[in-house]
C-alpha cells in the first residue's frame, strides 16, 4: 500500500465514524489535498455512508476574524443525506437547495442598511452558529489565512468538537505556515490534533488524477511528466493546459516526432516556470548543451551564475541527463518564449517546428540511402540483382540527399558489374530531376567526377546557368552588382561601353559615366571594378579625340585626355 493509499483510506475511516475527532492533512501546495478529501467524501456520500449527515467546508484564505469564520461555516452548511437524518433536520433543511437559499438570503439581508431588519440578522449570528454540531467541518487553507490567528481558529475547531460533538479535519501545506502560525500550531497540535496525515503522491498517482483522458497526446504528457517525477497536481494541469494550447493550430499539422519534441520541450519549460517547490533549473541553465554542461562539471568551464561545484547544478545535471536534455534550437527557443510569456505566436513555433521536420526527414533519408549500400558492402554472395536494385532504388528513394559524388561511385559500380541499362537509367533520373545548385555547385570536399556522361550534364547545366548581362542597367546600378555580374561587366570590350556612350544623350548618358567613375574612386574596390572604371574613361578618350566639341565636353567628368597621364 502506498502513502497515498493509506491517507485515502484513514479519510474513509474518518469520514464513516461519527466520533469527534480532529484530523490534520498535510503536505505541498497542489499535491490534491482538496481533491482528494472531496473525491472521498462523494464517494462515501453517495453509498450514504458518512458517520455524521452535516458537512461544512470552509477556505480560511483571506478570513480575518473569528466571527467571519464562524458565519463561513453555517454558510456552507450542506446535508450529506438526503435531507438530513431527524425530523429536526429535515423541518430546517426542506431539502438542500431550499436550505442553501434560505442562509444565501440571510447572508443577504444582514447586509442591508436596514437598521433594525440588518441589525437583528447580525445578533442572530450567534443563533445561527449555534445550528452547528454533530457534523463534519473540512477547514482548507490555514496557512492562507487572513489576520485571524492559528491559535484561535485551533480554539474554535476545539470547542466544536468537545462541545458540539462534530469532527473536523485541517487540509493545509504546513510547511508555508509563517512563524507566528507555525509556533502556534506546535503549540497547540497534541492539544487539538488527533491525527496528522501526509499527502505526498508519487508522480504516476498525481498524473492518475490530473491526466484522465487515454488519447495519444494525453499519454506524451503522462509520459514526459513521469520521466521528470513531476508530483504537483496543478502544475500538471497547467503543463497539459499549455500543450493543449498548441494542438489545433501547430501539433495538429506536425508530424509524430515533431509532436514528441514539443511536449518533451514543453513539459521542461512549465516545469521550470510553474514547479518552483521542486527547485527545477533556470531557462539560462536549460540553454546550455549537454557537452558544456559536462565541461562545467568538470571544472574546464564557469561562469558566476553556474559554478563547476554548486550541488544544485549537480542535481541538475542528473535530472537534464535522465530526461535526456540536448542543446534547444530554434524550435525550443520559441516554445520556451510562449511559455515564460504566454504570448502564443502560433506562426512562428509552427514554422520553426516544420524546419525541425525538413531536418528529421533529410537525417532519415541519409539513414535510408546509407542502407542501400549494404548489400554491396555487407557480404561476398553472388547478388549482382540485389546491389543494382538496392543501389538504383536507394539513390532514386532518397535523391533529396545525394551528391554528384555518390551518384557517379554508384553509376561507377553498376558499369563494373555490367549493369550498363540501370547505370543509364540512373543518369537519366538525376539529369531530370536533379536540381540547378545540384548540378552546377562545387563540391565542398573538392571531391571530382569520373563519368563521361555525368561530366557532360555537368557542363551543360553550368553553360545553362551562366547569368546574363543587361549591359545598360547594370552600366547605371554598377556600384550594387554582385561579384558574378560585376566579372561580366569587366569583361565588356571598350569597343561597346564607346558606341553606348555617343549613342546616349541627357540623363541617361550621364547615368551611363558617373555610376562606374563614382565606384572607380571607392577604396578597396575588386580589381572587375576597377577595370570597369577605366573602360568608361578609354571610352572618354577616344570619344573627345574625335574633335575639340567632345573634348571639350568629355573634359567635364574629370577624365584625362592623355591615356599615360593619371586621372
Amino acid at each position: 500500500m502506498t502513502s497515498t493509499e493509506a491517507v485515502k483510506r484513514e479519510i474513509e475511516r474518518f469520514l464513516r465514524s461519527p466520533a469527534p475527532e480532529v484530523l490534520c492533512i498535510t503536505g505541498s501546495w497542489g499535491v490534491g489535498k482538496t481533491y482528494t478529501w472531496q473525491t472521498i467524501l462523494d464517494r462515501v456520500r453517495s453509498k450514504h455512508e458518512t458517520g455524521l449527515s452535516r458537512h461544512s467546508y470552509v477556505s480560511l484564505f483571506g478570513i480575518a476574524s473569528l466571527e467571519a469564520m464562524k458565519t463561513a461555516i453555517f454558510e456552507n452548511l450542506e446535508f450529506l443525506l438526503p435531507e438530513g437524518s431527524t425530523s429536526l433536520e429535515r423541518f430546517l433543511s426542506g431539502g438542500n437547495a431550499a436550505f442553501k437559499g434560505g442562509k444565501k438570503l440571510a447572508g443577504a439581508l444582514s447586509a442591508l442598511p436596514v437598521p433594525y431588519l440588518g441589525g437583528a440578522l447580525s445578533k442572530a449570528q450567534p443563533l445561527l452558529f449555534s445550528a452547528i454540531r454533530n457534523q463534519i467541518v473540512c477547514v482548507d487553507d490555514l496557512e492562507r489565512r487572513g489576520s485571524i490567528s492559528v491559535k484561535d481558529v485551533f480554539g474554535l475547531i476545539s470547542y466544536l468538537r468537545e462541545q458540539r460533538a462534530c469532527k473536523a479535519v485541517f487540509l493545509l501545506n504546513r510547511a508555508q505556515l509563517d512563524d507566528a502560525g507555525q509556533k502556534q500550531f506546535d503549540d497547540y497540535f497534541e492539544k487539538v490534533i488527533d491525527t496528522q496525515l501526509v499527502l505526498a503522491p508519487t508522480s504516476e498517482e498525481a498524473l492518475g488524477i490530473a491526466i484522465t483522458d487515454s488519447d495519444d497526446l494525453s499519454s506524451l504528457i503522462r509520459e514526459h511528466c513521469e520521466r521528470l517525477n513531476i508530483s504537483n497536481i496543478r502544475v500538471i494541469k497547467k503543463i497539459e493546459r499549455l500543450i493543449r494550447m498548441l494542438d489545433e493550430q501547430i501539433l495538429s499539422q506536425c508530424s509524430p516526432d515533431i509532436v514528441r519534441q514539443i511536449v518533451h520541450s514543453m513539459v521542461m519549460f512549465g516545469w521550470r516556470k510553474l514547479d518552483a517547490g521542486a527547485a527545477p533549473p533556470p531557462s539560462s541553465y536549460l540553454m546550455r548543451g549537454q557537452f558544456e554542461r559536462y565541461t562545467m562539471g568538470r571544472g574546464e568551464f564557469q561562469d558566476e551564475e553556474h559554478a563547476s561545484d554548486d550541488p544544485e547544478r549537480e542535481r541538475w545535471d542528473v535530472v537534464l541527463d535522465g530526461y535526456g536534455w540536448g542543446m534547444m534550437d530554434d524550435l525550443d527557443n520559441a516554445l520556451l518564449n510562449f511559455v515564460e510569456t504566454s504570448l502564443l505566436e502560433a506562426d512562428e513555433i509552427l514554422s520553426r517546428a516544420k524546419e525541425v521536420e525538413n531536418g528529421l526527414g533529410q537525417r532519415k533519408q541519409m539513414e535510408a540511402f546509407e542502407q542501400c549500400w549494404r548489400p554491396f558492402h555487407d557480404s561476398f554472395k553472388d547478388n549482382e540483382d540485389e546491389v543494382s536494385a538496392s543501389i538504383v532504388h536507394g539513390i532514386k528513394d532518397n535523391f533529396a540527399v545525394v551528391s554528384r559524388p555518390n551518384l557517379d561511385a554508384a553509376i561507377s559500380i553498376l558499369e563494373e558489374i555490367g549493369r550498363d541499362s540501370d547505370a543509364a537509367n540512373l543518369i537519366d533520373y538525376a539529369s531530370a530531376n536533379g536540381s540547378s545548385e545540384f548540378w552546377t555547385s562545387d563540391d565542398p570536399f573538392h571531391r571530382g567526377v569520373k563519368n563521361e556522361r555525368i561530366l557532360k550534364v555537368i557542363q551543360e547545366r553550368r553553360r545553362v546557368a551562366q547569368p546574363t548581362l543587361d549591359f545598360e542597367n547594370a552600366l547605371r546600378t554598377v556600384e550594387s552588382l554582385k561579384r558574378e555580374k560585376l566579372a561580366l561587366l569587366a569583361a565588356v570590350p571598350v569597343e561597346r561601353f564607346e558606341q553606348l556612350f555617343k549613342d546616349s544623350s541627357g540623363e541617361e548618358l550621364r547615368s551611363y559615366i558617373y555610376a562606374p567613375l563614382e565606384l572607380g574612386k571607392v577604396g578597396g574596390i575588386s580589381d572587375d571594378a576597377k577595370r570597369i572604371a577605366a573602360k568608361v574613361k578609354e571610352a572618354l578618350r577616344r570619344i573627345a579625340n574625335m574633335s575639340k566639341l567632345n573634348a571639350i565636353r568629355a573634359s567635364k567628368y574629370g577624365v584625362s585626355l592623355d591615356s599615360d597621364e593619371p586621372d
